[in-house]
């Protein structure tokens, strides 16, 4: 049942390891985790995964704690592939607290979860903030699936559901393509940027729209979170009213192959 779960990774060849499965599932890159602002905390659970061929018939126990070490080397590797690139902050403890740091895997059963607590009445959307986990010692060897970091971040104006039109042009078979949509879902990533989990709203891939303080749109395209501008986008034109949360862009991809006129109107 939990081979379709995201806290599960078959590794049936090896033998028994420990591993954060949310670190897995993203490659050891930052998970966004926005929040509305509210007086009531929000709970973020946060597993461990035994992976072996078998379940295991002992417990298994493991401690986590903060990976600031590895925050720092994310960020001083973001900065040497992009100058502008800000780093991240370490969320402040006043923000957050922790069920505990120690968790133990029953014989038989292959999860276990601390819980973070996180107090979003006291997120600043001005920043950019990190929780990096780690497991720091556990019962079996530690996978290098262990590096989770967590971007806790407070909704942006420009997060929600969207109505969109759509055109495609370039040299490939789906030039001409018109559409409208509707419930197109846009996500906060940082304080002025948002992902769609597409290519406008049409190809599997991902998205990430910047609205910079001159007007205009920045754009990265890419297949996944992890590849974020893998195919390169450039924008020919850009533009976006604020006071009703509207955009206008118009960008290539894979060196012109694709160019798509979109409209979007916040819901």
């Amino acid at each position: 049942m939990l081979k379709n779960n995201q806290y599960y990774v078959d590794l049936s060849k090896v033998g028994a390891s420990i591993q954060l499965p949310l670190a897995a599932a993203n490659t050891n890159q930052p998970v966004t985790f926005a929040f509305e602002t509210s007086n009531i905390p929000d709970t973020i659970p946060v597993y461990v995964n035994v992976a072996s061929p078998s379940v295991l018939n002992t417990p298994v126990t493991a401690t986590l704690g903060l990976d600031t070490a590895y925050l720092n080397q994310y960020n001083q590797q973001q900065l040497a592939q992009d100058s502008t690139f800000v780093p991240y902050e370490l969320l402040p403890d006043s923000v957050y607290s922790v069920s505990g740091w120690n968790v133990t895997v029953p014989a038989g059963q292959r999860l276990a979860n601390i819980n973070v607590i996180i107090y979003t009445s006291k997120l600043d959307a001005t920043h950019k903030y990190i929780l990096p986990i780690t497991i720091t010692s556990a019962s079996l060897p530690i996978e290098n699936w262990n590096h989770l970091l967590l971007n806790i971040s407070a909704k942006n104006e420009w997060d929600g559901s969207y109505n969109v039109h759509v055109h495609i042009d370039g040299a490939n078979s789906y030039a001409g393509t018109d559409f409208t949509d509707s419930g197109v879902q846009l996500h906060t990533q940082g304080v002025n940027s948002v992902y769609e989990n597409s290519i406008a709203d049409f190809f599997g891939g991902y998205t990430l729209y910047t609205f910079n303080s001159d007007g205009t749109m920045s754009v990265l395209a890419g297949p996944s979170a992890a590849n974020p501008n893998g195919y390169g986008a450039a924008v020919v034109e850009s533009s976006y009213d604020q006071s009703n949360h509207s955009f206008h862009l118009k960008y290539t991809i894979l060196s012109g192959k694709y160019i798509f006129t979109l409209d979007y109107q916040k819901q």
